[in-house]
């Protein structure tokens, strides 16, 4: 496996974003239906197309308000834009997981390609990269608006491969959730699930990725083993 690239999911993978996200959204949930969600709730209801998304299917199905139902798009970029201003105001509540900078940085050095592929929306995924100074590390972005068919299907990464003409062997994967290895896997590239701070671990598992790690320690030793075993071929 020649590795050129290595492609990182963002929320949960690299950033320490899930409870901002989550606090995001209930916060949205609340003002406009009345109720909260749990952490468990918010992935399996809403997660899977970007904010915009997940907020029209939360006023669709649980707003009891016959307004905001008939002016649907309306309460929706309403709510939507309201989301972006309480992340943004909300961000110094994430943080990058320790060792992510040094480890991205190890592999520029190496001289590998670095990919984000995260089903947020371009401007949370701008808002998150530029808080906590990651925007100079990647060499493509994609998010939840560049695609179709969002995670867990695999078109965000056969983006990347196209856009950096690499074969699936050439990339590997790097993510926390069902979805990555789903997205992964039909794409073609190895997967690392990286579980140091995932929400569905069991699951993740249960899939049986390439390799599973724990910590971004051990993500960066088996990104270096990799790279070398490229080398001594």
């Amino acid at each position: 496996m020649g590795i050129k690239c290595v492609i990182f999911d963002l929320d949960g993978t690299i950033a320490q974003t899930n409870e901002l996200i989550f606090e995001s959204f209930n916060y949205i949930a609340e003002k406009y239906t009345g109720r909260r969600f749990s952490n468990e709730e918010i992935p399996s209801l809403f997660f899977g197309p970007p904010e915009e998304g997940g907020i029209r299917k939360l006023l669709q199905l649980f707003s009891s308000d016959n307004k905001v139902l008939q002016n649907i798009d309306f309460y929706v970029e309403s709510a939507v834009n309201e989301f972006y201003s309480y992340y943004e105001k909300n961000h110094d509540k994430a943080k990058v997981y320790p060792g992510i900078k040094e480890t991205l940085s190890f592999l520029k050095h190496k001289g590998l390609k670095l990919a984000l592929f995260t089903g947020k929306g371009k401007i949370t995924t701008s808002i998150t990269l530029r808080k906590l100074g990651l925007e100079h590390f990647f060499d493509i972005v994609i998010t939840g608006d560049d695609v179709k068919y969002h995670k867990p299907f695999g078109e965000g990464i056969k983006k990347i491969l196209d856009k950096l003409g690499l074969k699936p062997d050439e990339a590997i994967l790097v993510g926390d959730a069902v979805s990555d290895v789903s997205a992964g896997r039909e794409a073609g590239v190895k997967i690392i699930s990286a579980l140091w701070d995932s929400y569905g671990k069991d699951k993740v598992i249960n899939l049986n990725p390439d390799f599973v790690v724990y910590s971004v320690d051990e993500l960066r030793e088996l990104l270096c083993n990799l790279v070398m075993e490229v080398k001594d071929d």
